[in-house]
């Protein structure tokens, strides 16, 4: 599928996948305070196998091809897919794939996917029948077992590139490499990114936890959208990482602090995790108890502006409400129509409202949000 269908299809589904658009601003990463990479721990190596290799390794399962991901959007069309195993059959080189090998016995694809995907489809699953071929139009229609044995024999023996990313280099220099190799039409996100590195840490921890939380009655309660390429993990992390590192601890940019959280993440004990959602639920409960269908909305202020997330928002007053005693929780709900005033006037507030929708990832503006809702919060609470 080309870019302008993907636009197309995003476009025709909005209402079901929307955030209120988010102004993150220059996002400076210089501001970010972190040490140099090494570039000697950059540990690369370049194969030239044959594509029976991959193949192998795909009929074994030993290739993740990161089947969590929702891109239906993005999957090639069987044309596509077609002219690259055309490609492949009369010897025309095609791009290396890159894959982070930390883990040999099941390698993480980084570059490569749609590629990878269509030569699955065809020669694993065997649901793809060639179409709309170039050159080949003898084998219109063919599946890989219809082909002459000459044929499957070239699919096998095609020389290819491949990269591997070994075992040595630091996740975080893993997560700017994957970035910098994710260089395809239909590229991954960061939250993909993210998704596809925490795989090697804890058998992917992080986001199991991460989808184990937005799959709750309460989380589906205030975001009732449907979850457009990891967009709700997305959410629940950023909750995750002003938890685990402290509000104050935030310096832009949001990417990195992203980064790390979810690196973090999936080094925590179970005990941990217990506690974090525990507390992440809570603060998802008293919210709809409070604010219903408003939840995290600027529509509490605007009654008639759509009903969408605002994402600055929700990471703010839900890290807020976690990080409150469940007896400051219940004082919250008794008070319910107070809070409800207290917020509207917040939201109608021009400082606030700023931080909120221009900018959103300035640090400056992360402090001044989540300065106001706290002492808010601790104004209805008499938190002194």
């Amino acid at each position: 599928m080309s870019n302008t269908d993907e636009k197309i299809e995003r476009t025709e589904f909005e209402d079901e996948f929307e955030f209120e658009d988010e102004d993150v601003g220059d996002n400076d990463d210089s501001a970010y305070k972190t040490e140099p990479f090494d570039a000697k721990k950059v540990d690369v190596s370049i194969t030239t196998p044959n594509l029976g290799v991959l193949i192998t390794r795909l009929k074994h399962d030993e290739i993740d091809l990161m089947p969590d991901f929702q891109r239906s959007g993005d999957l090639w069309s069987k044309q596509i897919q077609s002219r690259l195993i055309e490609s492949i059959l009369i010897r025309l080189p095609i791009p290396a794939f890159y894959f982070d090998a930390t883990i040999d016995d099941i390698w993480q694809i980084v570059d490569g996917l749609q590629r990878l995907s269509a030569i699955d489809s065809f020669v694993v699953k065997q649901t793809l029948r060639l179409t709309n071929l170039e050159f080949l139009v003898e084998y219109e229609g063919c599946s890989y077992d219809e082909l002459p044995r000459a044929l499957q024999r070239r699919i096998e023996e095609f020389q290819i590139s491949v990269y591997l990313i070994k075992p040595g280099t630091p996740v975080l220099m893993k997560y700017s490499l994957f970035n910098r190799i994710n260089t395809g039409g239909l590229k991954l996100n960061p939250q993909e990114i993210r998704h596809a590195m925490s795989q090697s840490i804890h058998k992917g921890a992080a986001s199991k936890f991460l989808k184990s939380l937005i799959e709750t009655k309460e989380f589906k309660k205030v975001v009732i959208n449907k979850n457009y390429r990891m967009a709700h993990e997305e959410l629940v992390l950023r909750h995750m990482s002003f938890i685990m590192f402290g509000v104050k601890s935030y310096k832009s940019s949001m990417p990195k602090f992203l980064n790390k959280g979810m690196i973090d993440l999936g080094y925590l004990s179970d005990k941990k995790l217990d506690e974090l959602k525990r507390d992440f639920l809570a603060s998802l409960e008293v919210t709809y108890d409070i604010f219903g269908a408003d939840s995290f909305k600027k529509s509490l202020a605007m009654p008639d502006r759509r009903k969408v997330v605002n994402k600055p928002l929700f990471e703010t007053v839900s890290v807020c409400l976690a990080i409150i005693s469940s007896k400051d929780r219940l004082i919250l709900l008794d008070r319910k129509n107070d809070v409800i005033e207290s917020f509207v006037f917040l939201l109608e507030n021009k400082e606030f409202d700023i931080s909120i929708s221009k900018s959103t990832a300035n640090t400056e503006k992360v402090q001044t949000r989540f300065n106001m809702v706290s002492d808010m919060i601790c104004q209805l609470t008499n938190i002194r």
